[in-house]
C-alpha cells in the first residue's frame, strides 16, 4: 500500500471514529491541496458531523478528481465517481463511469458521463440488485429505447425514442397489473409534449393534459367510471389528518432513553403509497443519537395509521411527503 492510499485508508477511518463515538466536531476540513474532506446533510449541503448524513472524500488522481461519498450511519459507499472541476467549494463535470450505491451497499445505478453528459448505456437496480431500470444514452439525450421494471419483474414503462439522438420519442407507462397508466409524447431535455392521457386502474379515461415544453396548458379530468368532471388540480399531496398538518406524535421513553432527552424533534420523508400506507420513511433533520435509535423510530413510522392518499392526474397515487414527528414520553 502506498503511503498516499494508506494515509486516506486512516483518514477515513478516522473520520468515522469522529462521527460515531461523537467525540468532536469537523465540519469542513482539507488535509492538502490534492485531498479534500467533508460531511454533508440530507440536501447534500456542507455542515457538521452531528447534523450529517453523508461524508465525502475526494483526492486528485492526475488532472481529475476521484469523490467518493459514504451514508454516515450505514458506513458504506453511497457515490463513486470523477470530476474533472474543483472550484468555490463545488466539484463539477462529471467524467467517466459513476456508481450511486443504496444503504445496504447494493448498486443503485451506474452510467458514463462525458463532459457531464450521460453517455451509452444507464442501469438502475433495487436494493435486492433486480434490474429496475435500463436506458440508452448519447450526448445526454435519451435515443432508442428505456425500459423500467417493478420489484417482481413486470414492464411498468417503455419509452421509445429517436435514434439521431434529437431526444423526442413517445412513452407508455403501466400499472403493476399490466394496464396502462398513462401515455403521450416526449421531447429534447425529457420535457413532455402535446396530448399526454392518464388512466384509471380500472382502463377509463382519468386526465388529458396538454403541454408545450413540459408546461401543462389544459387539464380535463374524469372519473372512475370515464365521466368528464372538467379542470382539476394536477396533484395534491398525501396527509394523515388536515388538523395536524402532517405532524405526528410518538409516545415512547425508551426511545428517549437512548438519547438521554425529554423530547425529539424531527422532520422525515415518507413515501405513501396509492392505498394510503407507509412504505419507506427517512430522516431530513436528524437528532443526536445512535444508529439504534433511528432505526427503532423509523420503525415505528413504518406502522402508523394509514394516510389519506395523495392524488396526481386526478387518481390516487404514491407520492412523497415531509412530516414532522415529535417523541415524548407518555402522559
Amino acid at each position: 500500500m502506498s503511503n498516499i492510499t494508506h494515509m486516506r485508508f486512516i483518514s477515513i477511518s478516522i473520520v468515522f471514529v469522529f462521527l460515531f463515538a461523537c467525540s468532536a466536531a469537523i465540519g469542513l476540513a482539507q488535509t492538502n491541496t490534492d485531498t479534500i474532506e467533508y460531511f454533508m446533510d440530507y440536501d447534500g449541503k456542507t455542515c457538521g458531523p452531528d447534523s450529517a448524513y453523508y461524508y465525502r472524500l475526494a483526492y486528485k488522481e492526475g488532472k481529475w478528481w476521484k469523490v467518493k461519498d459514504f451514508y454516515t450511519i450505514e458506513r458504506v459507499k453511497r457515490m463513486d465517481g470523477y470530476f474533472t472541476n474543483y472550484a468555490d467549494g463545488k466539484f463539477d463535470n462529471k467524467q467517466g463511469m459513476f456508481f450511486f450505491y443504496h444503504p445496504n451497499g447494493s448498486v443503485a445505478n451506474k452510467v458514463r458521463y462525458i463532459n457531464n453528459m450521460r453517455e451509452g448505456l444507464y442501469k438502475a437496480y433495487n436494493e435486492n440488485g433486480k434490474l429496475i431500470d435500463s436506458a440508452l444514452f448519447i450526448k445526454g439525450k435519451l435515443v432508442k429505447f428505456r425500459y423500467k421494471w417493478n420489484d417482481n419483474g413486470d414492464t411498468v414503462y417503455i419509452g421509445r425514442y429517436d435514434a439521431d439522438g434529437s431526444g423526442e420519442g413517445y412513452e407508455e407507462h403501466f400499472f403493476d397489473d399490466g394496464v396502462i397508466s398513462a401515455r403521450g409524447k416526449i421531447i429534447y431535455g425529457e420535457h413532455k409534449d402535446s396530448v399526454w392521457t392518464y388512466y384509471h386502474n380500472n382502463g377509463k379515461l382519468s386526465c388529458a393534459e396538454v403541454y408545450e415544453y413540459g408546461r401543462c396548458t389544459d387539464r380535463k379530468c374524469y372519473n372512475i367510471n370515464g365521466g368528464f368532471e372538467g379542470d382539476c388540480e394536477e396533484m395534491t399531496p398525501p396527509y394523515t389528518d388536515a388538523k395536524r398538518n402532517n405532524r405526528y406524535h410518538i409516545e415512547d421513553a425508551d426511545l428517549l432513553d437512548m438519547v438521554q432527552a425529554d423530547y425529539v424533534t424531527f422532520t422525515v420523508k415518507v413515501l405513501i403509497d396509492k392505498d394510503g400506507k407507509v412504505l419507506n420513511a427517512e430522516m431530513i433533520t436528524k437528532p443526536q443519537g445512535t444508529s439504534l435509535f433511528y432505526k427503532q423510530a423509523i420503525e415505528q413510522l413504518m406502522h402508523m395509521p394509514r394516510w389519506i392518499p395523495g392524488k396526481e392526474h386526478n387518481r390516487p397515487a404514491k407520492m412523497y411527503t415531509n412530516l414532522l414527528v415529535t417523541i415524548v414520553r407518555s402522559k
